[in-house]
């Protein structure tokens, strides 16, 4: 066996170097280019040249080819090798800041948003500067970032078909895949807050939009329980205006937001926000095997919604209790003045 993995590193040696990179290690996906890196000196220098790591990088994320997230690339410890080793696997909330630590600032969303494999929404977003938000502002309002003008649609080729609204919604829920990455310039660190696949979908009765619900649900602290929503909103296009159950219509999306809330459904302020996905940037990472950590991620979220339920309930059943209390106490009241009335 020795002698076998002698002959073949050396007749990889003695292949030219261009000859491996153009016509061997492009045809090599990540994982395949990483196990190759790992079998010899030679090859891992080659597997690390960062031409091949930004061609799958960009091929997977279309999104990072914008000049601000090539900048922030270029400061990682080992460019695009060190960001797809951060961005591929799925991440969470493992990392516990210090309290004198402040948030972190200057973030960058990347967004690819998928049908059926097909691109059909791709936009880089400073987090900060283009909120319309002071930094005091930003980090005392409610967190929240919109990647599509609240005036604007995006323009697909989707199309509602009509008949069975439910069975298309079903349809869209398993049709779309979202990536959000979240990038760190100052401390040169990456990692994708979306589930890909979507967790759940539902009609917004107000807008009359379906969103699509993209979930990370993150532990932080003593046992507190927050969940970074990536939420695509699709409605009807400029001649659709209602929903035709019947007729059905072209389909736009009409948002693209994220936002991070508690428990009890409250959007997270900026400054708490920050230090939530500050965590999912520095937190433990897991490879996704045939689907492991998509389907991890919608069991994580069906648990997150029954925790939501059963505390919504509990806070129900304490109001009530209190309800009854008060009405026992002024029923009491009221019959003591009564008595007192009586009698004098």
């Amino acid at each position: 066996m020795a002698s076998v993995d002698s002959t073949t590193g050396d007749s990889i040696s003695t292949l030219h170097p261009d000859i491996i990179q153009t016509h061997i290690l492009t045809r090599l996906d990540a994982p395949a280019l990483a196990s190759t890196a790992s079998t010899s000196t030679h090859l891992k220098t080659l597997c690390t040249e960062q031409k091949l790591w930004k061609e799958i990088s960009t091929d997977t994320w279309p999104s990072i080819n914008d000049p601000r997230v090539v900048k922030a690339i270029s400061s990682f410890p080992s460019g695009y090798s060190s960001f797809y080793a951060d961005s591929h696997p799925f991440t969470e909330h493992t990392w516990q800041p210090e309290k004198q630590d402040p948030p972190t600032t200057g973030l960058i969303s990347a967004v690819d948003l998928y049908y059926r494999g097909e691109l059909i929404y791709s936009k880089v977003q400073d987090m900060e500067k283009e909120s319309g938000k002071s930094s005091g502002w930003f980090l005392s309002s409610p967190f929240r970032v919109d990647m599509v003008d609240p005036k604007r649609t995006v323009k697909t080729r989707i199309r509602y078909p009509g008949g069975d609204y439910q069975v298309w919604v079903k349809d869209m829920e398993e049709s779309m895949t979202l990536n959000w990455i979240v990038i760190d310039p100052i401390k040169k660190r990456a990692a994708n807050i979306s589930s890909r696949k979507a967790v759940s979908a539902r009609r917004n009765w107000l807008t009359g939009d379906l969103e699509i619900i993209f979930s990370t649900v993150a532990t932080v602290g003593d046992k507190k329980v927050a969940e970074v929503a990536s939420v695509v909103s699709c409605g009807s296009a400029e001649t659709w205006k209602e929903v035709d159950e019947e007729v059905g219509g072209e389909v736009h999306v009409t948002g693209v937001r994220l936002q991070v809330e508690d428990i009890e459904g409250k959007c997270l302020k900026g400054r708490d926000s920050l230090v939530i996905l500050q965590g999912l940037l520095a937190g433990k990472r897991r490879c996704c095997k045939d689907g492991g950590e998509e389907r991890r991620c919608r069991v994580r979220y069906e648990e997150y919604v029954g925790m939501k339920t059963q505390w919504r309930e509990k806070k129900e059943r304490s109001e009530r209790a209190q309800n009854m209390i008060c009405m026992i106490f002024g029923l009491s009241l009221f019959v003591l003045l009564c008595a007192r009335s009586f009698y004098s």
